[in-house]
C-alpha cells in the first residue's frame, strides 16, 4: 500500500490563489477551502473542491495548507490569530505562505510554529493571475528540507519553475528583488510614453524601437499586462487597487531600513507607481468609452 496522500487545503481564494486552488482540485485532491467570499468558493467547488464552514476546520481537517491572501496583517491572522493555523494546527502540519508580506513576518510566524513542529514554506510567487491559471507560476521557495519535501508535491501542482533560495523569509527577499525590478520599469516606461508623447511621437513608435534596441524590459513587452490587471483583479475599479500596487516597492524600502540598505529610488517609484497607473488606467477608459460611441 502507499502513502497516504495529506489532505490539501487553501484559504485565499482571489485574483491568484482562486486559479491556484482550481488547479490543485483539477489534479484531482479534492482541496478543502476558505475565503470571506462565499461567491469565490463555490465556483472552486464546482471543479471538486470542498468549501470550509471556518478557518478553524480548514486547520484541523489538513496536512499541508496553501494560503494566498492580500496583505501582511491578514497573513498574522490566518497564522497567528485564534483560529490560526499556528494556533490551532498539530505538528507535522505544513503552511505555504504565498503573499508578498514582509520578511520579517514569514520569519516570525515560522518561530512560532517550529515551538509546535508545524513547518513554514515561504513560496512567493510571480507570473500573475495568466500564468497562475495555467499553473506555470515562477515560486521562490524559502523553507527547511522536511517541510519543502511534504509541501512539493501541492506547490508542483501550481508552479513550473520552484526555485529553492533559502530559509523561511527568503522566498520573500527575492521576490521584493524581482518586483523593484519590475515595478520601477513599469514607472520608468510610463514616464518615456510620457515624454515622447509629449512630442506629438507615439508609444508604438518607441516601443518597436525599444523591443530591438538598449530599452527593452519584461515591462515594455508586457504592457498590457497591468491593464488587464485594473479590469480583471478583484479590486478593480477601487482607489484600493492603485495603493495596492505599490505595496511592494514599500515593503522592499521598509526591510532595507532594517539593514542600513538605502534605495531612493525604489522609495520614489512606490510614491510615484500609484497615480501613474491611475492616471494611464482613466486615461484607458476614455478611451473605450469614445470607441463604444463610435460603433
Amino acid at each position: 500500500m502507499g502513502t497516504r496522500k495529506p489532505q490539501i487545503g487553501f484559504i485565499g481564494i482571489g485574483n491568484m490563489g482562486g486559479p491556484m486552488a482550481t488547479n490543485i482540485a483539477k489534479a484531482g485532491r479534492k482541496p478543502i477551502i476558505y475565503d470571506l467570499r462565499k461567491d469565490a468558493v463555490k465556483a472552486i467547488e464546482a471543479h471538486g473542491a470542498v468549501g470550509a464552514a471556518s478557518l478553524a476546520e480548514l486547520v484541523g481537517k489538513c496536512g499541508v495548507i496553501g494560503t494566498c491572501v492580500l496583505y501582511d496583517h491578514q497573513v498574522k491572522e490566518i497564522f497567528l490569530g485564534p483560529s490560526g493555523i499556528v494556533t490551532l494546527g498539530k505538528p507535522g502540519l505544513v503552511a505555504t505562505i504565498h503573499s508578498t508580506v514582509l520578511p520579517t513576518t514569514v520569519q516570525e510566524i515560522a518561530a512560532a510554529a517550529a515551538k509546535k513542529g508545524i513547518g513554514i514554506v515561504d513560496a512567493a510567487v510571480s507570473g500573475a493571475s495568466t500564468r497562475s491559471r495555467d499553473g506555470t507560476l515562477t515560486l521562490m521557495i524559502g523553507a527547511e528540507d522536511w517541510a519543502w519535501e511534504k509541501a512539493r508535491p501541492m506547490l508542483e501542482i501550481v508552479g513550473k519553475e520552484l526555485i529553492r533560495v533559502g530559509k523561511p523569509g527568503a522566498g520573500q527577499v527575492v521576490k521584493l528583488g524581482n518586483n523593484i525590478m519590475a515595478l520601477c520599469n513599469q514607472v520608468v516606461h510610463m514616464e518615456a510614453i510620457r515624454f515622447v508623447k509629449s512630442f506629438g511621437v507615439t508609444q508604438e513608435a518607441l516601443d518597436k524601437v525599444a523591443s530591438v534596441s538598449t530599452g527593452a524590459s519584461w515591462a515594455m513587452s508586457n504592457y498590457d499586462h497591468f491593464d488587464r490587471y485594473g479590469i480583471e483583479h478583484t479590486l478593480a475599479g477601487t482607489p484600493e487597487l492603485h495603493h495596492r500596487l505599490g505595496k511592494d516597492l514599500r515593503y522592499a524600502v521598509a526591510v532595507a531600513q532594517d539593514k542600513w540598505t538605502y534605495m531612493p529610488t525604489v522609495s520614489l517609484c512606490s510614491q510615484l507607481l500609484p497615480e501613474l497607473f491611475e492616471a494611464r488606467w482613466a486615461e484607458n477608459k476614455k478611451k473605450s468609452k469614445k470607441k463604444s460611441k463610435k460603433k
